[in-house]
């Protein structure tokens, strides 16, 4: 399997994941405005558990809005660079965010494990074992290595030929 359809499909699974968690985050708000307003009755988990949804929404959509290109950005200098300097300068910003993802694969990886190892579990009443949303950090960060490795691999073909690349998608 190349590299360019394993990035597409983790991108694509975790998309499905951030949509799942996204309409779950929904209901869960919503749920808990109707207790705690119309019942008078809040819950003790709904609070913490949309902390831990946007967590995952955030990290785990990211591949697929690098996939899509479809991040916020300023591009009129860009735009105004000849082919061959635009694919530098996407290659070299695709090299400094795969440190950025390095970055968070190291630190959120050691999170996780450390608190899998100690057994840390959120303060509330609720006692949730912490690993599993510091698990999303270092899981959305290597969806997002996997996409700038393909991005970057497009950046140098073009650089190298003048030629965008094959299956190149925006």
């Amino acid at each position: 399997m190349s590299l360019r359809r394993l990035a597409d499909r983790v991108a694509f699974g975790f998309e499905l994941l951030a949509e799942a968690a996204l309409v779950v985050l929904l209901l869960l708000v919503a749920h808990e405005v109707f207790v705690r307003y119309l019942l008078n009755a809040p819950t003790q988990f709904s609070v913490e558990f949309s902390e831990y949804l946007l967590v995952l929404i955030s990290f785990f959509a990211a591949a697929y809005v690098l996939r899509h290109d479809r991040h916020v950005r300023v591009t009129f200098v860009a735009e105004a660079m000849p082919a061959r300097l635009r694919a530098a300068a996407e290659l070299l910003a695709m090299l400094l965010l795969l440190v950025y993802c390095a970055i968070l694969l190291w630190y959120g990886g050691s999170m996780s494990w450390t608190a899998l190892a100690s057994g840390d579990r959120s303060s509330s009443l609720v006692g949730f074992p912490l690993w599993i949303p510091y698990a999303f950090i270092p899981l959305g960060a290597l969806a997002l290595a996997l996409q700038c490795l393909v991005r970057a691999a497009d950046a140098w073909q073009q650089l190298r030929t003048g030629v965008p690349a094959q299956g190149e998608e925006g």
